[in-house]
């Protein structure tokens, strides 16, 4: 497959998961053919990024819907059998196709109308402002902002005064032991269990706080300040939030791994880092704020360049795959088909490091992840959920009940739809082509020292 036919491919499967309610997470057939916030926000997100360099108007129409219908299943009361709160942004939404969901002996809950909605996501509500923000920055649509406005307050305010379990300043999950139905006992987008248990099978101690959820909500909470910068109090309640969050991240996620500054998966709920090596610390890079030499993520450029150069070693980079969720070396790494979390390969994740290389100009990195990424999926010739390494090719996960990976999903298609269609810079482009695109240095030099994290 040539990369013009990889974006065919992406882009018609796209429009294949259209629906009058906005985008399906996967094909309609398959396990997750629903509307999930999650999904819907990192899909629009990254069709927006492709529209910003090839308009097409069907891509706004797709966002516009699903946004508006995001807005429309924003949480009003709390619910704790479905983990609903006012201002919290779904997590699934099932008009039917749940009857596997609602099986004894831990049925989800069913609303009064026959709708499942479940809530059991912390991460859906910062990507959902992120993408409400983006829409508006792209389009200039007044009209989009005004009837967003209020749905954007109330997420915020979740975030600020709900989504912090314990008072620390980070967005942690947590499942209330008087709950009655079923939920999601992890609930960041690596929600199997196996991707936080350790080596006996525990889940750390609750409320977990994971790494990417900060980054997301840092971001969200910037850029939301700009359009409250004239209502004062909201705007400097805003900024004091996403400055203590900032701090605080930098003086507790960060450690020494191999010689280089990388983040913890998750804090748990004794405050204790969870030091397992997965990729998620890359998508601080992902959520990222500004342009060029001014572009700023929740921690330093010096502290992202040891993320990079930590990334592409051996036990997480693999130049015929792209980055693992899990480092090898992981005492929970698993290559098996049935590994969901812990040593796979999602293109969805691979496209969002992808665009966070680019954005702070890790163009070498870039290449090599692109060139990585690319070569499952002219594999596959579909925008896989996930795959793994089989001896030197490829294969489809694989659960124990029989769970198969969706071949249409939704975000695969517009992480890999968006990293298809942007380029390196010429210029850049000769001079990481000279340097060698298989050099594993980095392109900017290590040297964070945090005093406090030291």
């Amino acid at each position: 497959m040539t990369t013009r036919d990889i974006h065919r491919l992406m882009e018609s499967s796209l429009f294949s998961l259209e629906t009058e309610e906005g985008i399906l997470a996967s094909a309609r057939e398959e396990a997750f053919g629903a509307i999930f916030g999650r999904d819907t926000a990192i899909t629009v997100i990254e069709m927006l990024r492709v529209y910003s360099r090839r308009p097409h108007p069907r891509f706004l129409t797709m966002a516009e819907r699903s946004l508006r219908t995001l807005i429309s299943l924003q949480g009003r009361d709390v619910n704790l059998e479905s983990g609903e709160e006012p201002g919290k942004f779904i997590h699934e939404f099932r008009r039917d196709r749940f009857d596997h969901l609602v099986k004894e002996p831990s049925p989800w809950f069913i609303y009064p109308d026959g709708t499942l909605k479940n809530y059991d996501s912390l991460d859906s509500t910062p990507l959902v402002l992120i993408a409400l923000y983006r829409y508006f920055e792209t389009t200039g649509d007044e009209r989009f902002l005004n009837d967003a406005m209020e749905s954007a307050r109330r997420g915020l305010e979740w975030v600020i005064h709900r989504a912090d379990k314990d008072g620390d300043g980070f967005l942690e999950f947590t499942l209330d032991p008087e709950r009655q139905h079923g939920g999601l006992a992890v609930q960041s987008w690596t929600d199997s269990r196996e991707s936080f248990m350790d080596i006996e099978g525990q889940l750390p101690a609750y409320p977990i706080a994971p790494v990417e959820i900060q980054a997301y909500t840092w971001l969200a909470l910037r850029l939301w300040s700009r359009i409250f910068v004239k209502d004062v109090d909201f705007y400097q309640i805003l900024s004091r939030v996403a400055g203590r969050l900032q701090e605080e991240f930098i003086r507790q996620y960060l450690f020494k791994d191999q010689g280089l500054w990388f983040a913890a998966q998750a804090l748990d709920g004794n405050k204790n880092q969870i030091r397992t090596i997965t990729a998620n610390p890359l998508l601080c890079l992902w959520a990222s704020d500004g342009s060029g030499n001014d572009r700023e993520a929740i921690v330093p450029r010096d502290v992202l360049a040891h993320f990079v150069e930590r990334s592409f070693r051996d036990d997480l980079f693999d130049p015929a795959s792209g980055i693992r969720t899990m480092s090898a070396v992981s005492p929970t790494y698993r290559s098996t088909r049935d590994s969901y979390h812990n040593g796979s390969f999602w293109p969805m994740l691979n496209g969002l490091i992808y665009q966070g290389l680019m954005d702070f100009g890790f163009w070498r990195e870039a290449l090599r992840l692109k060139r990585a990424a690319l070569r499952p999926i002219r594999y596959f010739k579909m925008p896989i959920e996930l795959y793994l390494r089989e001896g030197k090719g490829y294969c489809e996960y694989l659960s124990p009940s029989g769970q198969t990976s969706c071949r249409t999903q939704a975000w695969s298609a517009a992480s890999l739809l968006s990293m298809v269609s942007s380029r390196i810079p010429r210029e850049s482009y000769r001079m990481v082509i000279r340097a060698g695109a298989s050099d594993p240095k980095t392109t900017l030099a290590p040297a964070f020292v945090p005093g406090s994290t030291a």
